[in-house]
This record gives C-alpha cells, sequence and structure tokens, in this order.
C-alpha cells in the first residue's frame, strides 16, 4: 500500500503557520471532533480563502455543507462584493446546526443552505457558479461531478476535498470491503479529472488530498 501521510511534523508546522483561529471556529472544531462529524482541516480551509482571495469568486456552490465549517470559511474569506454561497446538506440535524451557526456568525445574508440530497436539488439549481467546493460522500464524487459540470463557468474552480482517501486510491486498496465502491469510485472521479480536456487539474497533497481543477476557457 503507497503510505501519503505528510510527516506529523510538517502537519504542526502547516498548522503552526496559520493565523489564529477565533474561539468561533475552535468551537466548531472541538464540537466536530467530539461528535466524530467530519469537516476540512484548518489548513484546507485557509487554502479555500486563498483560492477564493485569488479567484475573488462571487457565486459559490458547495456540496456537503456539515454543520457549516467551510461555508463559514468562505463566507468569512476576504470579502467579494456580491458573494454568496449555495451549500447543500442532506443530514438534518447538522443541516440544522449549519444554519444557526451561520446566524451566529452574522452570514446568513450571503449563504442560501439547502436540505436534501443533493443529486436531486442540483438538477434544479437555476444559476451557474465560478466557484464549486465538493466535500460529501466520497463513493458519489463521479455522481456529484457529472451533474455539477453544466453548472461550473469557463474559468472557474472547482475543489474537491479527501481525494486520496489515506492513499488508498493510489494502490487500489481498501482495509474492509464495504469501502471498495468508495475507493473505486474516487479513483474513477481522479482519472476523469486527469483526462479531462475542458480542465486543468493539480492534486496538492494538504489533509486528505485536494483537488483543484480550472474550466478552461474557450
Amino acid at each position: 500500500m503507497a503510505d501519503i501521510k505528510i510527516p506529523e511534523n510538517i502537519v504542526d508546522f502547516i498548522q503552526y503557520l496559520l493565523p489564529e483561529r477565533s474561539s468561533f471556529f475552535e468551537k466548531i472544531e472541538k464540537e466536530c471532533e467530539k461528535e466524530y462529524i467530519p469537516l476540512v482541516k484548518p489548513e484546507v480551509g485557509q487554502f479555500l480563502q486563498v483560492l477564493l482571495g485569488i479567484k475573488q469568486a462571487k457565486r459559490i456552490l458547495e456540496i456537503g455543507t456539515g454543520i457549516g465549517y467551510s461555508a463559514l470559511c468562505m463566507a468569512m474569506a476576504s470579502r467579494c462584493e456580491d458573494r454568496h454561497i449555495t451549500t447543500i446538506e442532506i443530514d438534518k440535524d447538522r443541516y440544522e446546526r449549519a444554519c444557526s451557526y451561520f446566524e451566529e456568525a452574522d452570514v446568513s445574508s450571503i449563504i442560501t443552505p439547502y436540505y436534501g440530497d443533493a443529486n436531486e436539488i442540483i438538477p434544479k439549481l437555476n444559476d451557474t457558479f465560478d466557484f464549486i467546493f465538493i466535500d460529501a460522500a466520497k463513493g458519489q464524487y463521479p455522481e456529484y461531478f457529472n451533474k455539477i459540470w453544466s453548472l461550473l463557468e469557463p474559468g472557474g474552480v472547482l475543489v474537491i476535498d479527501n481525494v486520496l482517501l489515506n492513499g488508498w486510491v493510489i494502490d487500489m486498496y481498501w482495509p474492509e470491503r464495504r469501502k471498495k465502491t468508495m475507493v473505486c469510485r474516487v479513483r474513477d472521479l481522479l482519472e476523469t479529472l486527469k483526462d479531462h480536456s475542458e480542465l486543468l487539474t493539480s492534486i496538492i497533497p494538504l489533509g486528505d488530498g485536494v483537488s483543484v481543477s480550472v474550466r478552461k476557457i474557450e
């Protein structure tokens, strides 16, 4: 099995170099740790903010709200005029908790949260986006990609979290049989991103692997 784990001392140093996070974000991080709720690593949240600063994205789509951590990172990044975030979460409890955090952070006016299955909601969206972030059920990544493709504007940025899956996608290894489908589908997505004629993609070994793609402008 390939081991793509970044040495712990490097991860610690990268996190040490992050700006000090507010008690508000630390509260959410501790809540997620205590209840085993997945969330992006702090360094990935910072990376999203950097990408938004470069792109100056105005219309953002997020697949997988969780309890709102990454949406809050994006909402509270250096603000771009008319920025708006559309985010989708299938778990009702997490959706409701995310909404309460959006209220607490006073960013509800720039976030539209949807509760439900992203596969059903995405086709009903009547907008295009210049920045899309996917961090949801890994086994559905290829399906999400196929559905969001027509919504990603030329020049738009697509970011997908957890694409290395602990290195399992490298040697096509899965520690237990029930993970086989997930690993195979994420590997299929990576092959799609690599070969896609309309995308320029880079894989960043940050957190558990982040893919960053730009849709080419014809």
